[in-house]
């Protein structure tokens, strides 16, 4: 489906005079000066590919200047000599879909346009080098266009695992350490939980349970970093939480910490967060 971009968030132009495409820095690097700020994207600045392919039409410039391909998720920088009409996420050379979640882009002084996206590639996508196209149109041809790259696939090769301590409920976490962040799941097994989690996306009122909002990070007993995300998918007994955080080179002493709606974090229910085996 040819999307025109669906989030305000992911595709408000601003006009940002500090940003130039001649700076010695990557792109995603220039993008972490603007709004739409990550603290990723210098890691990416580091690990990703320069890819550098290009098309002209209709006097209209893109380019994809940098990409990654780790685990499930692929991110490109890319700019525009002037605004496009672009789709939200990333298309597959075999016409799968891979959705954005997280990205901007910014119009500068000289009406040219910078941006960056991450997506997911869908699990039956997944493979050792995947092509994916930028597609666009411009303000003066509505025909889609279409700019393909190609990228070799980064395996996670460290995972995180760990289960919650607390009676009232089980939750198993799994987090996949990449070189841009670290991520992965929470399956919270809850009947109460996932019935007032159903209630509150059918606009429907509270069971009166006091639901996990998200989970956190903790380092030694110390706030590393919020979850980016929250409940991602909920069933009639259970409840999966997408989380993410920002990389780190130490992952000793880790641990994953509830946040509830009403009563705030409770760290006496971390999971605690061990190495995988792999054998």
């Amino acid at each position: 489906m040819f999307k025109k971009g669906l989030f305000l968030f992911l595709t408000a132009f601003l006009l940002i005079c500090s940003v130039s495409l001649a700076s010695a820095s990557g792109l995603f690097s220039e993008l972490n000066e603007t709004d739409y700020a990550d603290e990723r994207l210098p890691v990416l600045d580091e690990v990703a590919d320069v890819v550098s392919v290009s098309q002209t039409i209709d006097s209209v410039t893109v380019e994809v200047s940098q990409a990654y391909y780790e685990g499930n998720r692929v991110y490109v920088s890319y700019k525009a000599t002037e605004q496009i009409y672009e789709q939200d996420g990333l298309e597959l050379e075999d016409g799968s879909y891979a959705d954005i979640i997280a990205g901007g882009s910014v119009q500068q002084e000289d009406g040219s346009i910078i941006g960056w996206k991450e997506c997911i590639v869908p699990e039956d996508a997944l493979a050792d080098d995947q092509t994916f196209c930028l597609v666009y149109s411009t303000p003066e041809n509505k025909d889609k266009r279409t700019l393909s790259f190609t990228l070799k696939h980064h395996k996670y090769d460290q995972f995180l695992q760990g289960n919650s301590p607390d009676a009232l409920y089980q939750a198993r976490a799994i987090l996949y350490i990449g070189k841009v962040d670290l991520k992965g799941i929470v399956i919270l097994t809850s009947p109460e939980q996932a019935a007032s989690w159903l209630a509150w996306q059918e606009g429907k009122e509270g069971t009166g349970t006091d639901v996990i909002s998200s989970w956190n990070l903790y380092q030694n007993g110390e706030l590393v970093s919020y979850d980016l995300f929250g409940a991602s998918e909920v069933h009639e007994d259970d409840v999966t939480f997408s989380v993410m955080f920002p990389f780190m080179e130490d992952l000793s002493g880790l641990s994953l910490v509830p946040e509830y709606s009403g009563a705030g974090e409770k760290t006496d229910e971390a999971i605690i967060l061990e190495p995988m085996d792999q054998e």
